[in-house]
């Protein structure tokens, strides 16, 4: 595993975390230490917001009434 810490390889990770994807995740398809996806899903569970699904509603936005 590349551990070198430049600019040009730190600002896709950052994004990445901008964007909501845990850091868990992260870890564990960078590292064959960490516990599976599945494990780490069954520990911390599904978050609040489905950050992955373009459709689902932001949190602290509501939805408009229907006419």
């Amino acid at each position: 595993m590349n551990t070198d810490a430049t600019p040009d390889n730190i600002e896709p990770v950052k994004d990445l975390l901008d964007a909501h994807v845990p850091l868990t995740l992260l870890v564990d398809l960078l590292t064959d230490a960490a516990p599976p996806s599945a494990e780490i899903l069954e520990s911390e569970g599904l978050p609040d917001t489905a950050w992955w699904d373009q459709d689902a509603p932001k949190t602290g936005t509501t939805a408009e009434p229907e006419a």
